[in-house]
């Protein structure tokens, strides 16, 4: 274990001799630093923004003039998606998602407020963030700082001397990787004491995800050591400083550039999604199929009327014990609702699809499996906004069919002249979304969060299964 020890100390008193050592450190803290301060302005404005739109549409809804129960729900709401706290740390899709729904009878309206649409074509490449930087930068770091640890040993020709001391491969390999584990780490370490510095300030009174935060913290510390665990390696066979980091950066290249690519033009190739004519156009034909909410003499409705008349026994509609033209308003909504869940779940399989290829890729790749759990634990990915549009569309339902109901039971057939008040519109509750578990986060990237430690287990196996001895 002393040999262990040694080895890492001679790494960590190297490293910190090493002027481009330090550079690094410095210039990781200045683009760290921006791209904290761009995330916190950015969350700050957005959830300000936010909150004052939903205290002015709440007052809105609550204070509109008494009008016809219909009417009043096509006056629609909006659903508002909060900024997780997170997205300071990893904005994910957030900016091409959009954030804002408007919610009113018979359609599903897209999201609006995709800041992506406004940017140039620089955003295709992602914000800065910390997530960002973890992702592609540091890995380069890690592998500048291990890509000579045993090649160097080899050309200097000191590697002999140290197996002629008694050390052996594995312990050769663990102190290294012990000790350039801790230089990373040391530059590691300010960039998240910063980051949660920033992450207290920006969210005020708000309670913290402390668990999501922690791992967080965890996966992107594994994944520096994969990098270092996995350079070692080739330095180590390559016995060639220079073919080790020409090796290594073309795995960082293929990694971080070409698999991910590789990867979705795979998906939308083998999963295409269909255009938005096509989508719309097949929408609209299936909702002409059902009935017309709005037409009560609908072919349609009189099928529905002769039904109910037969149910209560009555032989006009005025003698039902409900308005019948509320009813058919209802029953339209119903039917558009069923077309909408039936396009919208052939769209979503085919992008969930499209995802799971991605995932399965990141057995092959690290980079993919970190990029999809970041977003993850961060709440900024395209599950947890496939969430929110759910709960969105649950509200749209329900506050319509609210006003439906009240047109149903407590007006009479033909009188549009009946008009809900202020109370009736204080009934129907404020849209509040419930942020998904951290289980139900995670789910859809088991197979991400399984690739890294198989990584972990494939090094680790192959350096104390199968030592090599360098000479």
């Amino acid at each position: 274990m002393n040999a262990i020890t040694t080895v890492a100390q001679k790494e960590i008193i190297s490293g910190f001799r090493n002027r481009s050592y330090l550079t690094i450190a410095v210039v990781l803290m200045l683009i760290t630093a921006l791209a904290l301060i761009a995330g916190a302005r950015k969350f700050k404005q957005a959830d300000a923004e936010r909150q004052q739109a939903i205290t002015e549409q709440r007052d809105r809804w609550l204070h509109q003039d008494p009008k016809h129960p219909h009417i009043a729900a096509h006056f629609g709401n909006f659903a508002y998606m909060p900024k997780p706290a997170l997205s300071i740390f990893d904005s994910g899709l957030d900016d091409f998602t959009g954030t804002v729904a408007y919610l009113e009878p018979h359609r599903q309206n897209e999201f609006a407020f995709k800041p992506a649409e406004d940017g140039d074509v620089s955003v295709r490449f992602g914000t800065l963030s910390v997530a960002l930087i973890l992702q592609m930068v540091m890995p380069l770091v890690a592998i500048f700082l291990s890509f000579s640890a045993f090649s160097q040993e080899m050309e200097q020709q000191t590697i002999a001397l140290l197996y002629a001391q008694g050390l052996t491969f594995r312990q050769l390999y663990t102190g290294k990787f012990l000790g350039l584990s801790t230089l990373l780490l040391l530059l590691l370490i300010p960039v998240l004491v910063l980051w949660m510095a920033v992450q207290l300030w920006s969210a005020g009174p708000a309670p913290l995800p402390w668990v999501r935060l922690l791992l967080l913290c965890a996966l992107y510390a594994g994944y520096m050591l994969i990098y270092i665990a996995a350079a070692l390696l080739i330095s180590a066979h390559r016995r060639n400083s220079k073919k080790s980091l020409l090796l290594l950066l073309g795995i960082y290249v293929f990694a971080v550039i070409l698999m991910p690519k590789w990867a979705a033009s795979t998906g939308n190739h083998r999963y295409t999604l269909p255009s938005k004519y096509e989508f719309t156009a097949a929408l609209q034909a299936d909702i002409a199929q059902g009935i017309d909410g709005h037409n009560p003499s609908g072919k349609r409705a009189d099928r529905l009327k002769d039904a109910l008349l037969k149910q209560y026994h009555v032989d006009t509609i005025a003698k039902l014990p409900f308005n019948f033209e509320g009813y058919v308003m209802q029953a339209g909504e119903t039917y558009s609702s069923k077309v909408y869940d039936k396009h919208f779940d052939k769209l979503q399989h085919i992008l969930i699809s499209q995802n799971r290829l991605s995932q399965w890729c990141s057995y092959i790749d690290p980079y993919i499996a970190v990029y999809g759990l970041s977003m993850a634990f961060a709440g900024t990915d395209y599950y947890t906004h496939l969430d929110f549009q759910h709960q969105a569309e649950f509200y749209r339902r329900s506050f319509v069919q609210q006003m439906n109901l009240e047109m149903q039971n407590k007006s009479k057939l033909g009188d549009w002249e009946y008009k809900a008040n202020r109370a009736s519109f204080a009934q129907v509750p404020a849209f509040a979304y419930q942020v998904p578990g951290l289980v139900q986060s995670l789910r859809p990237y088991l197979p991400g969060l399984l690739s890294l430690l198989l990584w972990m287990g494939i090094i680790l196996f192959y350096v104390y299964r199968y030592p090599v001895y360098l000479f």
